[in-house]
């Protein structure tokens, strides 16, 4: 085994083993809770009967979210390694034209963050749910079309869909979870987001293998948008039979709701950015060493996925400590100064084992990071305005990603003198950006299912 394939197969015992051990954990405390509620419910009534459902209101609560949680994130994990590769590939479009396609979806979705959130509260998350569902299935629909306008419709709807995905679900979950006083039963609100994190990382793994297979079987990238669409309507009828619709109001705005939105842009930004350029740095770190041989691409996402799956369940081990040594706030300062400087030190410190743990740190922050945000936001933002909310904070987002990805090819020519530690000729300097740009190019031949690396020369073109 290579040093790509032991590390993932590290991952793979430490995430089991520590899954597990908070599986065990979780259910002694939950059969302690129920076993101390029913004896406390035979004492003062002398029959326990009447406390059962209450009981099983966490139990009910997972089982209305989770399965449908899985299969909205599976569709997107099914769509996001192929969009590139349909566009270029198999739809022969020119850079230019897949760049503005790309340009529309983050368009689109600033553009529609600055309304779905208040319309969601306004005539319901639930409803907006479905909207989601049928939205991003309409949007997978429009890939069989070789029409370049029917293409740019597909791309202002999926931006559209993402919107409502990373708002209306999690509005509508805090809200249900508040609702229903889970916070007084072993179910924690810190506990679901540390599970929804576990969750989208183990199904991202499975989404892009899966995704793969289907585009193998096949011979057409298009697979994988008809795999997403069969996962997006059995959420649909999950939604609209077991749901129940909830609402906002005028709300509070809490202060620190800023804070949480500069954290936000800045954090998830900087992630975002972080997919369109790991691949090229560590195939930068690759050349450096002098190695022969491609990188195993796959094998290197799925060990960030199972790095990320540790921070996860590394969130939920700490929040659920008997101790609380470290609140929820001290660990989202942590782990934005932890992610920041494992980023840095990647500039400094050129080896490509070096880059690739740094990288997997980083990992691990953003698996810490989203449950801990989340937590945060549930309790700071108020359940009357959370959708509204929570759709404004991702307009700065979209707005740093964007010009952050105008600014591509500074970044390079930066990164090459701060790399190469000495400063070069304006023809030398020239060439070695070329060289760099060429490498952030996709190839034929190294796994297509890995593409977050295939979607950086698009934007990047796209956005000058």
């Amino acid at each position: 085994m290579d040093f790509y394939h032991v590390n993932l197969a590290a991952f793979v015992l430490i995430n089991g083993s520590m899954a597990y051990r908070q599986y065990r954990q979780e259910r002694r405390t939950e059969l302690s809770e129920k076993l101390q509620e029913y004896e406390t419910e035979n004492l003062i009534n002398g029959d326990g009967d009447e406390h059962a459902p209450e009981s099983n209101s966490a139990a009910t609560f997972n089982h209305l979210f989770f399965p449908v949680y899985i299969l909205v994130w599976a569709a997107d994990w099914f769509q996001g390694p192929f969009i590139y590769t349909l566009y270029k590939d198999q739809k022969k479009l020119p850079e230019e034209i897949v760049a503005r396609l790309f340009t529309t979806g983050f368009l689109a979705g600033a553009i529609s963050a600055m309304f779905v959130g208040s319309l969601a509260d306004r005539y319901g998350r639930r409803l907006a749910c479905l909207a989601c569902c049928a939205i991003t299935a309409l949007s997978c629909l429009t890939v069989l079309s070789d029409t370049v306008a029917v293409l740019f419709v597909g791309r202002a709807l999926g931006g559209l869909g993402t919107t409502l995905m990373y708002t209306v679900f999690e509005a509508w979950m805090v809200t249900e979870y508040n609702q229903r006083g889970l916070d007084e039963t072993s179910l924690k609100l810190s506990t679901v987001f540390g599970r929804m994190v576990t969750l989208s990382s183990i199904v991202a793994v499975f989404a892009g293998l899966a995704g793969q297979l289907f585009v193998n079987a096949t011979g057409s990238t298009c697979a994988p948008f008809m795999a997403s669409i069969c996962c997006l309507v059995p959420a649909f009828f999950l939604i609209w039979k077991n749901w129940s619709e909830n609402f906002g109001d005028s709300g509070l705005v809490d202060k620190q709701v800023l804070t949480l939105g500069l954290t936000s842009c800045c954090f998830e930004g900087s992630m975002y950015l972080f997919i369109f350029f790991w691949s090229p740095a560590l195939k930068s770190s690759h050349k450096l060493a002098h190695q022969a041989g491609i990188l195993p691409f796959g094998i290197i996402f799925a060990c960030f996925m199972g790095a990320m799956m540790l921070g996860s369940i590394l969130f939920t081990k700490v929040m659920s400590s008997p101790t609380k040594w470290l609140t929820c706030r001290d660990l989202l300062q942590t782990v934005v100064t932890l992610g920041s400087i494992s980023l840095l030190s990647t500039i400094f410190f050129r080896g490509e084992w070096l880059t690739f743990w740094s990288f997997c740190i980083f990992e691990a922050c953003v698996g810490m990071y989203f449950p801990s945000m989340g937590y945060q936001k549930g309790k700071v933002i108020d359940d009357g305005n959370r959708a509204h909310l929570y759709g404004l904070l991702r307009i700065p987002y979209n707005l740093f990603v964007v010009i952050a990805l105008s600014l591509t090819k500074e970044v390079v020519a930066t990164l090459i003198q701060v790399r190469r530690g000495r400063n070069n000729d304006d023809k030398s300097h020239r060439r070695e950006v070329m060289d760099c740009e060429m490498d952030l190019k996709p190839k034929d031949g190294i796994g297509k299912a890995v593409t977050p690396r295939r979607r950086l020369p698009t934007l990047r073109n796209g956005l000058h």
